[in-house]
């Protein structure tokens, strides 16, 4: 009988002994979340700063070089984006983070405007890794890859292609056969990026007068699809196209200096 009330005190402290240890120990779910690393949840800057870099198209018109795109992100001065030497003057009307995109509202004093798309496209293969893609207020797309951070040198590129920008706006006249108050007029006065177009497609339409039988009509004709532009896009679209049919067709800047 002593025996058996033995045997049932020393199991009744044995299981009173296993449920302190187990009231002390930590269970698996408390370390877990003690363990578990905060994360930092999206917010606009966040999704401006992560597009900084140098980015490329991925196809070039004709034997142009490929289109690059600087973009840099400043805590004061927010997202500058500067394509091919050209600073876009714009400002970023909204990010909306559930779809990934960006719209950047481009402006000019003396021409109109227009708001450009920037779209995180995530990548299949690589995680957290994404491609751009730019949409302009036509619809026209440009696709982007991204080639590198940027460098200091690339800043200073940034910052110049803004001074420059400033520069031709105080400037009262500016080079151009566009006839007056038409779009061309107001978007080559208005921006560096379409200055440089067209006077490198009116270098091309001197030479072509020059050396071609037919090249007075093919200026002709390139000059009124120009004209006929009424927006931003319409007018970049038309400037590649005529450079891509230039290329294809005639063989020009190889014999004479025309500038």
């Amino acid at each position: 009988m002593k025996d058996h009330r033995r045997r049932l005190v020393r199991m009744a402290l044995l299981f009173v002994a296993v449920l302190v240890v187990a009231s002390c120990r930590p269970g698996d779910d408390a370390a877990a979340v003690a363990a578990a690393p905060e994360v930092e949840s999206p917010t606009a800057d966040s999704f401006q700063r992560s597009l900084e870099g140098l980015w490329s198209t991925e196809e070039s018109e004709g034997d142009d070089a490929e289109t690059l795109y600087l973009f840099e992100w400043q805590v004061d001065g927010g997202l500058r984006v500067v394509r091919d030497g050209a600073w876009l003057d714009g400002k970023v009307e909204d990010v909306d983070l559930d779809n990934g995109t960006l719209a950047l509202h481009v402006t000019s004093d003396t021409g109109p405007s227009e708001t450009v798309t920037v779209r995180k496209v995530p990548d299949d293969k690589i995680e957290n890794a994404f491609t751009l893609r730019i949409t302009w207020g036509s619809g026209q797309t440009e696709e982007l890859g991204f080639v590198r951070r940027l460098t200091a040198r690339d800043r200073e590129h940034v910052a110049e292609a803004i001074r420059t920008a400033g520069q031709q706006d105080g400037e009262g006249e500016c080079d151009t056969d566009a006839p007056a108050g038409s779009v061309r007029a107001a978007l080559v006065c208005g921006h560096e990026e379409f200055g440089a177009l067209d006077a490198g497609m009116r270098r091309q339409f001197k030479e072509l007068a020059d050396r071609y039988p037919d090249g007075d009509r093919t200026v002709a004709a390139a000059t009124r699809q120009l004209d006929a532009c009424d927006s931003p896009s319409c007018l970049r679209a038309a400037y590649a196209q005529w450079q891509a049919y230039f290329d294809e067709n005639y063989d020009l800047g190889d014999v004479v200096d025309y500038q």
